[in-house]
C-alpha cells in the first residue's frame, strides 16, 4: 500500500515544489514507483515535471474549456459533487501521465525516470471554492476516496499543496499518511508554521474521528539554508525549539523531527529547474542530489517506524 505524503506551507516561495518534485525524482531514481498530485491552481509541479512546452500543449488556453481541465485533479472534484453517473468525466487512466519526466538527448526524447507519474493541475483549480460552498458530504475526504483506487499499485504517492488552507490542503492532508513542512529558516518563512499546525490538526481530528486513522507530521525540511546568514542560524534554532513546544503540547506526533539533512541553497537545484528537470536527473553527482538522496533516506527511516 503507498504511503501518502503532502508538503505544505501557508508560505510562497519556501520551494515546497521544488523539493517535493526532487524528492519524488530521488525515490523513482531508487526504483520507487511514484506519484505526484497537483493540488495548486499554479500548477507549478505539474509545469516543473512536464515543461512549460508539453503543458500548453496538454492544457492550453485554445482547448476546448471542458477539455482543458477533463484529465487534471479539478475533475476529481467535480465528478464527486456530480450526482449523475452519467456527467461524470474524471479517469484515473487518462489523468495520469504516465513516465512524465522527458529529456532530449541528441535529438532523441527519453523518459530517465519511468517510476514517476502525475496527476496535474490547473488554474481551474481556483473556481472549486465557490463550486464546493454547498457540498456537505465529507468534503474533505474527497481526494482519499479517489485515492483507495490506485494507492496500491504506487510506493509513494507524493502531493504538492497550495499555499493556503482552502479545500485541496484539507483533502490533501486528509488523503496522507504523513505531512512536511519545507521551509526557509528565516523569520517570515518561520513564523506562520504555529498558525499552520494548528489548522491541520482540525482536520486530523475529523479524519480520526472519521476514519480513526491520523496524520503524523513526518517532519520539518530546511530548504534553501545559507550558511552565511546569520537569520539562517538563529532560524535553525529556532524552528528545533519551535518543534519541541508542539510536543510538548501534543500538537505534533513524539517521532516529528527537523530533518537532519538540510537543503542548501546551491545553484544546482536552479539549473535542474530550469530544464524542468529533477537534480538527481540533471546533475547526477552534485551536492544537491547527495543532499536529496539523504532527505529520502531520513523520510524512508521516519515511515518504517
Amino acid at each position: 500500500m503507498g504511503v501518502i505524503i503532502s508538503f505544505i506551507n501557508l508560505k510562497g516561495g519556501v520551494g515546497k515544489t521544488t523539493c517535493c518534485a526532487n524528492i519524488a525524482g530521488e525515490l523513482a531514481r531508487e526504483n520507487r514507483k511514484v506519484l505526484v498530485i497537483d493540488t495548486d491552481p499554479q500548477a507549478n509541479v505539474s509545469t516543473l515535471l512536464m515543461g512549460p512546452k508539453r503543458y500548453q500543449q496538454k492544457f492550453g488556453y485554445e482547448l476546448d474549456e471542458n477539455d482543458i481541465y477533463r484529465d487534471t485533479i479539478y475533475q476529481l472534484f467535480l465528478d464527486a459533487m456530480e450526482d449523475n453517473e452519467n456527467k461524470k468525466r474524471f479517469n484515473f487512466g487518462t489523468a495520469i501521465i504516465k513516465s512524465v519526466v522527458r529529456r532530449t538527448i541528441q535529438g532523441k526524447e527519453i523518459r530517465p525516470l519511468t517510476q514517476l507519474d502525475l496527476l496535474p493541475a490547473t488554474s481551474h483549480l481556483m473556481q472549486l471554492e465557490q463550486k464546493i460552498v454547498n457540498y456537505v458530504r465529507s468534503r474533505f475526504a474527497i481526494l482519499s476516496k479517489f485515492l483507495e483506487q490506485i494507492k496500491d499499485y504506487y510506493d509513494f504517492i507524493l502531493i504538492d499543496c497550495p499555499p493556503n488552507i482552502y479545500t485541496t490542503t484539507h483533502n490533501s492532508l486528509y488523503a496522507s499518511d504523513y505531512f512536511i513542512i519545507p521551509t526557509i529558516p528565516d523569520y517570515l518563512s518561520i513564523s506562520g508554521i504555529p498558525l499552520l499546525v494548528n489548522s491541520l490538526n482540525k482536520t486530523i481530528e475529523i479524519k480520526r474521528e472519521e476514519k480513526n486513522a491520523s496524520v503524523k507530521l513526518a517532519g520539518i525540511l530546511i530548504n534553501l539554508l545559507d550558511t552565511r546568514i546569520n537569520v539562517h542560524k538563529d532560524g535553525l534554532q529556532r524552528i528545533r525549539r519551535l518543534l519541541e513546544i508542539f510536543k510538548q503540547e501534543n500538537m505534533v506526533d513524539e517521532n516529528s523531527i527537523v530533518f537532519r539533512s538540510i537543503i542548501t541553497n546551491k545553484v544546482d537545484i536552479k539549473k535542474a529547474s530550469g530544464k524542468y528537470l529533477p537534480v538527481c536527473v540533471d546533475k547526477p553527482r552534485s551536492d544537491s542530489t547527495m543532499e536529496f538522496r539523504n532527505l529520502c533516506h531520513e523520510i524512508l527511516n521516519i515511515i518504517s517506524k
